[in-house]
């Protein structure tokens, strides 16, 4: 009898135990959905309040599961209030950087109020963010220089002592970035489908000290996949297959970099008056040791090394005269147009290798084109910026390039480029080594109606300073036992031979050998005036191949 009764006790103690229970999960739901307006309300004041009433935030509704801890927020929309924009900077308190967006969903985990009741301190699992839409606006104000803006920790102390999140996910993020650094003149770039996600966020009293984390922040990763966006000029579109950048391991990772001209070799031509049609695919890009301080705050890409492996470039050059105006400025060189992007950067090393390259031109007379072919190619390239700061100290971006020339005599290429040169000086070193001469009648036939029926190529080396108005230089052909064939044109498209032609220019025009006998080297000299509506591979083909010909005839 005594044990029933106990045993009925304890069948008391705990149905009214689960009942207190469930009556507190009832009335804290209850009580959550009659606080909801009011907490929505304190939302919305508390950021008008720590933002000094510039931004406006709305939100459709708010979801809460007490048990869980999961909450969500839909239709999330805040603005920038431009009806204050004036009065903020004649108090001297916009800030340089506003911003404005709207999200979908918004996701938290693990939110508990008695949390936040015991501890003062706000501490979510995860918060998962899809599909938002962000603009930056970026003005600078000069008096945001001379005085420390408050931290994130200021901001949140008036609520809590700490913040803190394991995990950030924000999916599919188009991002809008407007540099109004010349308000007239607003310029635009825009992120699409890219992915954010960030660990270990906290913000604390002490997080800012922290030397491991990034804007507080253990790690953010930023990832994009099958990106496609058309260059500043619409001839060219840009591809990329996979980006993920760590802040974490400083690092910058890219699958297949193509930059593809969107029009075939001969139209392009037509569309930029000659100037040269490039194509580049890059299969493996690494950007290592990334000063993320200099990148985020300077918009500067500062890193130690560039890694590309595996890769195709072409160059096309159309020598057809093109309608351009007698007074046309100089067409650009490549390290002109580096030093004139708008981003700045410095990379000390760029590694390059497993490359082919090919050089292709088109002869308007033989009406074909003749590709210069450069495989197996591994580069280095020093000094690589266009940052005025680092030029001063060393203008000069050394590059070197080490193949196999129509893949078969070693060659190297040397380059060094003053960077701040007013004329876009640079000095050039080119050689090959042994090969058979036939080898290149691809080029020769194509370019210049002659075909090598044999002759030893033993050394080939080429020196040139030059800038934007031309080239100086010698090159030296060290060879044997040359042999050619006068090409013509004949009724179809392949080229004829020109026999009695050939006979003629073998005996007395081309010289077989050089050296001959005990004869001392022919050393060629080479002044080549640049035409100024013409780039700079046709430029220094045509210098090298005037030092080639004056070679082989003496």
């Amino acid at each position: 009898m005594e044990k029933s009764k106990k045993h009925n006790l304890k069948k008391v103690l705990i149905f009214s135990l689960l009942g207190i229970i469930g009556l507190l999960l009832v009335v804290s739901t209850i009580g959550f959905w009659s606080i909801k307006p009011m907490l929505s309300k304190r939302i919305k004041t508390a950021v008008l309040e720590s933002t000094d009433n510039l931004y406006h935030l709305d939100f459709k509704d708010i979801n809460y599961n007490i048990i869980s801890g999961n909450a969500r927020v839909l239709g999330v929309n805040w603005r920038a209030d431009s009806t204050i924009f004036d009065s903020l900077r004649i108090a001297k308190k916009l800030p340089d950087n506003v911003y404005q967006g709207k999200v979908n969903e918004i996701k938290l985990s693990g939110l508990h109020p008695w949390k936040i009741f015991f501890s003062n301190k706000l501490e979510l699992g995860t918060i998962s963010i899809t599909d938002p839409n962000v603009e930056l606006v970026h003005q600078k104000q000069s008096y945001n220089s001379l005085k420390t803006a408050k931290s994130p920790y200021q901001i949140i102390s008036k609520f809590v002592k700490s913040f803190s999140v394991n995990k950030i996910v924000f999916q599919n993020i188009n991002f809008a970035y407007v540099d109004q650094a010349k308000p007239s003149q607003s310029h635009v770039s825009k992120i699409e489908n890219l992915d954010l996600e960030v660990s270990d966020l906290l913000i604390d009293s002490t997080s800012d000290k922290d030397k491991q984390r990034f804007y507080y922040t253990k790690e953010c990763v930023f990832s994009l996949k099958k990106v496609q966006i058309p260059s500043q000029d619409s001839l060219n579109t840009i591809k990329i297959n996979e980006l993920l950048f760590s802040t974490k391991t400083r690092s910058l990772s890219i699958k297949n970099l193509v930059v593809q001209p969107r029009f075939k070799a001969m139209e392009y031509s037509v569309r930029t008056n000659g100037d040269d049609r490039i194509g580049i695919l890059f299969n493996d890009i690494k950007l290592q040791e990334i000063n993320i301080e200099k990148l985020f705050k300077d918009k500067k890409i500062y890193a130690e090394t560039l890694d590309i492996n595996k890769g195709n470039v072409t160059v096309f050059s159309d020598t057809r005269a093109f309608n351009v105006p007698p007074e046309a400025p100089y067409r650009p060189f490549p390290h002109e147009a580096f030093r004139d992007w708008n981003l700045k950067f410095m990379i000390n090393k760029v590694r390059m290798k497993n490359f082919n390259i090919t050089y292709s031109e088109y002869n308007s007379e033989t009406k074909s084109v003749g590709n210069v072919l450069f495989k197996k190619v591994t580069g280095n390239i020093k000094n690589f910026t266009n940052d005025t700061l680092t030029l001063k100290n060393n203008p000069n971006c050394q590059v070197v390039f080490n193949g196999y020339l129509m893949n078969k005599g070693a060659i190297t290429l040397k380059f060094d480029f003053d960077m701040i040169a007013p004329k876009s000086d640079f000095l050039f070193m080119g050689n090959v080594k042994k090969m058979e001469i036939p080898h290149l009648n691809q080029v020769t036939s194509s370019l210049g109606f002659a075909r090598a029926e044999k002759g030893t190529l033993n050394e080939f080396t080429c020196n040139l300073k030059g800038d934007k108005y031309g080239l100086k230089g010698s090159a030296t052909m060290l060879y044997q036992d040359l042999n050619i064939t006068i090409l013509k044109k004949g009724d179809e498209p392949k080229l004829k031979k020109r026999k009695l032609l050939s006979f003629f220019a073998n005996e007395f025009v081309i010289k077989d050998s050089n050296p001959i006998g005990k004869q001392p080297v022919r050393v060629s000299a080479i002044q080549y005036q640049r035409i100024p509506t013409k780039p700079f591979f046709f430029t220094l083909w045509k210098g090298i191949l005037s030092g080639i010909t004056k070679s082989v005839m003496g």
